[in-house]
């Protein structure tokens, strides 16, 4: 028995090593993972070149997106009005041309599609389509990818209240080229600024002439030395009697002063005064002596009254009439004393010739110093809605919106003169500015004062400098350095006139 035991046992030992081995065969898989491995590869691969071949086409979208989106802005831009035409198609091709240059990443040659809406001529439709070449895909059998991108632009326009101040002081009758070398002429010179003023704020109209469905208004605000303002006043916001300083001769019987000066109260209007008004004190100031400071206060924009002290008073031009003031050699009896033609309430134009005649009207009186303040703060008075014509001028307008602007157009620097009579009284006598070191500082102090006031008050202002050298004074009034235009001809000026037109029309993506 033990040692059929031991048989037993030594067979089944013999054994063993074979079916170890074909236990392992069976179960060793090594071989097979390979061979799945292998016949895996193929579809791996051409998933992850898939997924990098639909990467770049995305990019390639993107980015021709953001062609179309420039070009449709640009086109729009251009049009103005609501015509498109073959100037306006190739200012948008080469906006598009610029974001997506031909052959971006290996694509195929795009020429964009530029046309209006069917229903609305006054958006820009852009469409645009290319391929793209795979890579890896291409062992698939496609060798590239369609990518297509359309957009739309259009004027995203609202109501607007649009304030024209205008320099119209003796330097404005120079030729447009003369630069600095010219700061007065008498008469109106051939191709003179104003001239050119004319032209180029004609196209202001012309540009905003496609808003549909919104009201937009323009106000003008003609300046010099004063403003003629007083036709839009309510009587009692004007003082009469109104006390002012003469030169001795004009004066009558009245006391000179030692100074040379007399003061004379007299009751106003006086027969022929052409409007201009002086200004009063600072909001909570006396009503005599004025006192006139560079602080701009919305008080000071915005609140009118019956009592002396918040009423102006009439600019009486017979405190100097005879005088003259010496001007390179020559006498000039409107740099002493000079009142411009009225100004004129914001109102709706319902035609182009009609504003143009409005316009026109503005500028023809020329003459005077420079007080660029003045422009700005009467500017402000007439739009705000909070002020004296805030019945007038609603925050809202058939439940749209209204934005408020001035367009500040200037030839020179600030100016003033000890001797003038301007909107100030006659600064060698009355002395009302105080503040800087000089009376041209308080003037430039008071315009910079002014403007901030304006913006803060929700007004956008544009400026624009024609034929002058003298922009670090007027450059900070703006709104932006955007807003900011400068021009030494005609055709300068008419562009940053469209500019600004296109920039109080809003542009909009809309798709």
């Amino acid at each position: 028995m033990l040692t059929g035991r031991i048989e037993e046992h030594d067979v089944e030992a013999r054994n063993a090593p074979h079916r170890g081995f074909l236990t392992r065969l069976r179960r060793d898989q090594r071989g097979t993972t390979l061979a799945m491995m292998g016949m895996a590869l193929i579809p791996i691969a051409a998933m992850i070149g898939s997924g990098l071949d639909i990467s770049r086409a995305y990019l390639v979208k993107s980015k021709m997106q953001t062609a179309c989106d420039a070009a449709a802005l640009a086109t729009r831009r251009y049009m103005g009005g609501n015509a498109l035409n073959q100037a306006a198609k190739d200012e948008g091709t080469k906006f598009f041309n610029f974001n997506f240059p031909p052959g971006t990443m290996s694509t195929a040659a795009v020429t964009p599609g530029i046309t209006t809406d069917p229903n609305d001529a006054s958006v820009v439709q852009i469409s645009a389509s290319t391929s793209v070449p795979t890579t890896l895909m291409a062992i698939l059998g496609q060798g590239s990818i369609p990518v297509s991108v359309s957009c739309s632009a259009d004027q995203d326009y609202v109501n607007n209240d649009i304030m024209l101040v205008l320099d119209v002081t003796g330097s404005m009758n120079c030729a447009v080229g003369t630069g600095d070398s010219c700061p007065y002429q008498p008469t109106e010179q051939t191709n003179s600024r104003i001239a050119a003023l004319k032209s180029a704020a004609s196209s202001l109209y012309s540009t905003l002439a496609g808003a549909t469905g919104v009201r937009t208004r323009y106000g003008f605000m003609p300046y010099s030395m004063t403003v003629n303002v007083a036709g839009d006043l309510t009587s009692t916001w004007l003082r009469s009697p109104g006390t002012y300083h003469y030169y001795c001769s004009k004066a009558g019987a009245a006391p000179c002063t030692s100074a040379g000066w007399k003061t004379v109260t007299h009751t106003e209007p006086l027969s022929g005064l052409a409007g201009c008004i002086e200004e009063r004190s600072d909001y909570g100031g006396a009503a005599w002596p004025i006192r006139i400071s560079s602080s701009v206060t919305q008080n000071d924009i915005d609140v009118t009254g019956t009592t002396p002290a918040l009423q102006w008073q009439w600019y009486d031009d017979t405190t100097t009439s005879g005088e003259t003031n010496s001007q390179t050699g020559n006498t000039y009896a409107n740099l002493v004393r000079f009142c411009p033609s009225p100004a004129k309430k914001l109102t709706v134009y319902s035609s182009q010739s009609s504003y143009d005649s409005a316009l026109s009207t503005a500028v023809s009186k020329v003459g005077g110093y420079t007080n660029h303040e003045l422009g700005i703060i009467w500017a402000m008075r007439y739009l705000s809605s909070t002020g004296m014509f805030a019945s007038s001028n609603p925050t809202m307008y058939n439940n749209i919106r209204v934005d408020k602007h001035i367009i500040f157009l200037t030839d020179g620097e600030m100016t003033a003169d000890t001797a003038n009579y301007s909107s100030y009284g006659i600064p060698v006598a009355d002395d009302r500015m105080s503040g800087g070191a000089s009376l041209v500082q308080n003037h430039k102090d008071r315009f910079l004062n002014a403007c901030n006031r304006a913006r803060q008050m929700g007004a956008t202002i544009w400026v624009v400098a024609i034929d002058t050298g003298a922009y670090s004074d007027i450059s900070p009034c703006a709104s932006g350095s955007d807003h900011f235009f400068t021009a030494s001809n005609t055709a300068d000026l008419t562009q940053a006139f469209t500019l600004i037109g296109k920039g109080i029309g809003k542009l909009r993506i809309t798709k």
